[in-house]
């Protein structure tokens, strides 16, 4: 049981939820679906928003797209963000569970695990696509160097790839500080058995490179815990509270999923679950780094 500390960080937090649902799915996804998650995610993504300053938060030298995916499009915000600014295109949202918002005459969202879905959905056929997205895959995708081939045979040549993604890491002034947590240690230990990337972020050029991109671009975003960088740089503000408040709570419903099946007690787990809650509470001048990589098919 979570003891009255932990309760009162939930508290704080405003992010009590006791019986999350999670994806019905085998993929590896860890992460919950159910309402919280589904705000949390919106509020995420209007962050994104706002720390990128760009409406839609993407960079790649868009001209004219007719075709564009948005792979684990979570509530689809982005999605509906990419059909109002290219209004003559179609756009797909991909996710493991079904999206909740209204859609509109050119979007369309498809239920399912992308990588079962490439080639063999006639919607995802093979060089289709003028531009694919994915944002914040790290804690769902194995086999990273796979996925972005498969990625990268779904566009047409002259299209676009772009992904967002972290490392997973808390860095203070520049250095890893969570290196001297054990619930860390233990969710590093068991990504790597699983063929996680938590690293994807800073190797996501190598792979699309690998995958025969041309043209292509990395761009760090610094990604603030709280609001400690807000005066000189508002932008921040949103993203940093949304971290802020919410990292130790992810942590705390990730860690069972994450660490099913390598022999970890309840008790064990519920010392790392209230480690994490403890560990991410009260901190400041933390950050950690979302690298966007852009590539064209040639």
């Amino acid at each position: 049981m979570m003891n009255t500390s932990c309760e009162k960080i939930m508290s704080a937090n405003e992010l009590i939820y006791r019986n999350p649902t999670y994806h019905t799915t085998d993929a590896d996804y860890v992460l919950p679906n159910d309402e919280v998650e589904y705000d949390r995610l919106e509020e995420q993504a209007i962050g994104f928003t706002e720390m990128m300053q760009k409406n839609p938060p993407i960079h790649a030298p868009l001209e004219n797209p007719q075709k564009l995916v948005d792979i684990g499009c979570g509530t689809g915000h982005l999605t509906r963000q990419l059909a109002d600014k290219y209004p003559t295109a179609h756009v797909y949202g991909i996710d493991l569970s079904p999206v909740r918002t209204p859609t509109s005459q050119n979007v369309e969202f498809i239920l399912g695990d992308v990588r079962k879905l490439i080639g063999s959905d006639p919607r995802l056929a093979y060089g289709s696509a003028d531009f694919v997205f994915s944002r914040l895959l790290f804690m769902g995708m194995t086999d990273w160097p796979k996925y972005v081939r498969d990625t990268v045979s779904l566009i047409r040549p002259g299209g676009w790839v772009e992904m967002q993604d972290l490392v997973f890491e808390l860095y203070l002034h520049g250095s890893p500080r969570s290196d001297e947590w054990g619930w860390m240690k233990a969710i590093k230990t068991a990504a790597q058995e699983k063929g996680m990337d938590l690293q994807c972020g800073k190797n996501i050029a190598r792979y699309i490179e690998e995958a025969g991109l041309e043209d292509i671009v990395v761009k760090e975003y610094r990604m603030l815990y709280g609001t400690w960088l807000a005066e000189q740089k508002p932008e921040t503000r949103r993203i940093g509270e949304s971290i802020g408040r919410e990292y130790g709570i992810i942590v705390y419903y990730m860690l069972p999923k994450m660490l099913q099946g390598k022999g970890y007690t309840e008790e064990q787990l519920d010392v790392f679950r209230e480690s994490a809650l403890r560990d991410s509470a009260g901190r400041d001048r933390l950050e950690t780094k979302l690298y966007v990589t852009i590539g064209r098919k040639p």
